[in-house]
């Protein structure tokens, strides 16, 4: 109930502003969706990967689908920072966040990694702009745009964001 409470106040009223932070925060988990890699190490194979499931997290967000969305980007233990909230830890909290975001109208968006870092064949940190649109059931798009940061874990062969931070570039 408590969550469900949450939820509603986000997207009614005047808080524009923080379900446009949310519908960014969504375009951000969408980073980690990729298919599996080999597990051996070789220079650039997170890059690869990442860019991957950068294309399935969109394509999972435009049909509404957030179970894949969360099942196939998120590692297990993963948290999601959006701006003015609290932070979103494991897949089930997760989930139900992309479930309500999603919820809210016909979702598009592009990510666009700027850079990806890799210190060690298990974690990479990528950097990147998103470009989100959110398509109410009745009324005008809203549209936002900023940047992310996500820290990706390899587990058995393969990427998962295990961290994943956004915000606006959008004014208040």
């Amino acid at each position: 109930p408590a969550a469900r409470e949450r939820r509603t106040v986000i997207f009614e009223g005047g808080a524009m502003k923080q379900f446009v932070s949310i519908a960014a925060l969504a375009v951000l988990t969408a980073c980690s969706s990729g298919p599996r890699i080999s597990s051996d190490y070789s220079p650039g194979d997170a890059e690869n990967a990442i860019r991957r499931a950068n294309a399935d997290f969109a394509a999972a967000a435009r049909s509404g689908n957030a179970p894949a969305l969360v099942d196939n980007y998120y590692a297990p233990d993963a948290e999601v920072m959006a701006p003015n909230m609290l932070a979103f830890r494991g897949r089930e909290a997760i989930r139900a966040f992309w479930t309500a975001f999603l919820a809210n109208g016909s979702v598009d968006v592009a990510l666009t990694s700027t850079n990806v870092t890799q210190p060690s064949s298990e974690v990479a940190i990528e950097t990147g702009r998103y470009d989100l649109s959110i398509r109410p059931a009745s009324g005008q798009a809203i549209k936002d745009a900023g940047k992310y940061m996500v820290l990706w874990k390899k587990s058995n062969g393969r990427w998962w964001a295990a961290k994943d931070i956004f915000n606006s570039d959008m004014p208040k």
